[in-house]
């Protein structure tokens, strides 16, 4: 076995040691990383929620000229925005939550 897979072994199972004595916690660390929204997307699913660009701004918290310009295609939601975008799509009774 080469030294650096036994390093990698060992270091795991020094982790397992640490979370069966409760001084560290399992757990995993997933990223995940949105595709950015488009103009066109933007602009869809505003206009399917029936929201101004004002309105939508205070939804997604971003100010109504960032939603210009997203709807003009001059910036991009990315990150937290885009995920919020989307799952507003998906489900668009949160809107009423996140007024």
């Amino acid at each position: 076995m080469k030294k650096e897979h036994f390093n990698d072994l060992l270091k795991s199972v020094n982790q397992m040691g640490e979370i069966m004595k409760g001084k560290k916690l399992p757990g995993m660390k997933v990223t995940y990383r949105a595709k950015p929204a488009t103009a066109q997307e933007v602009q869809k699913i505003r206009k399917e929620l029936h929201l101004t660009q004002e309105v939508f701004a205070q939804v997604v918290g971003e100010s109504p000229s960032a939603i210009r310009h997203w709807e003009q295609g001059i910036r991009t939601p990315r990150g937290s925005a885009a995920k919020l975008i989307r799952v507003l799509k998906s489900h668009p009774e949160l809107v009423t939550e996140l007024r």
